[in-house]
């Protein structure tokens, strides 16, 4: 998916995005619990981080990292608005960047940052691996680079319900949503690049929402809907409507339908 796409997508949403990107406020905890444990302040000095989005994930690093410099990139400006405001109100300072990562890694200066990170964004990379050897070449020697992302089991109701939409309509079932890699494939790209002391932990969250309408509006709210079945037509109000019935009656109860969230939390040093 082009970069012009998501950048536009999601500074439409940059609104909406604060209200329902509730899983995403979870990870941005989770991870900064994790950069606490693992690093010292005093040890870092240049800050990244990739995919700030509304600044969920850079207003609590940066008052953990209060003397560190910190530069925060996005692709959509509307997402940075959001997040400078806040930044604004909470009196904290940062350098917002737009751009799309895959390129704009490859134009920084070598060995610049000692902790590199990011919230529920590498997801979206197109050249996931291309994109982390260019992360790699900016940290220092001893630099780390923390992300959280979605493992695999993400919306696993949801793909269950469009493969039994799919077959019973005859047709062949085609994966709606982004191409998820499990805690094995990152750890292999990190190996491949050349990371060393690779952790990953993962944890299934399971959120209710009252409907199959309701939680694809959520989806929609934060500008993350997509889908790999462009030709089949993921909005053909049939295999919509079928999905939407399959996923009630197979999930659905009186306290409405579960959403599987699998959250990834990655950690890698270069030597």
């Amino acid at each position: 998916m082009g970069s012009s796409v998501v950048s536009s997508r999601f500074s439409a949403k940059a609104e909406s995005y604060e209200k329902y990107a509730l899983v995403q406020k979870q990870m941005a905890a989770g991870l900064l619990a994790m950069i606490k444990e693992a690093t010292r302040p005093s040890s870092i000095r240049h800050i990244l981080e990739i995919g700030c989005g509304t600044g969920g994930l850079t207003h609590l690093a940066r008052a953990h990292f209060h003397e560190a410099g910190y530069e925060a990139l996005d692709v959509a400006p509307g997402m940075l608005q959001k997040a400078q405001e806040k930044m604004d109100q909470l009196h904290l300072s940062c350098t917002f960047i737009q751009g799309d990562a895959e390129e704009w890694v490859w134009n920084q200066p070598e060995k610049s940052k000692d902790l590199i990170l990011s919230g529920a964004c590498f997801q979206w990379f197109a050249q996931p691996e291309h994109t982390l050897s260019g992360l790699y070449r900016l940290l220092r020697p001893d630099g780390s680079l923390f992300f959280s992302t979605f493992g695999k089991a993400t919306f696993c109701e949801l793909h269950d319900s469009f493969a039994r939409a799919h077959a019973s309509l005859g047709e062949e079932s085609v994966r709606h949503g982004l191409p998820l890699l499990e805690a094995g494939q990152w750890i292999q790209i990190l190996e491949n690049i050349g990371f060393e002391d690779i952790h990953v932990t993962t944890q299934k969250v399971i959120l209710t929402y009252p409907s199959v309408r309701d939680f694809l509006y959520s989806v929609k709210a934060i500008g993350a809907n997509t889908s790999r079945d462009q030709t089949a037509g993921l909005g053909r109000r049939k295999l919509m409507l079928k999905m939407m019935e399959n996923y009630e009656q197979q999930y659905g109860s009186e306290q409405g339908i579960p959403v599987t969230y699998e959250i990834m939390y990655v950690h890698g040093k270069r030597g």
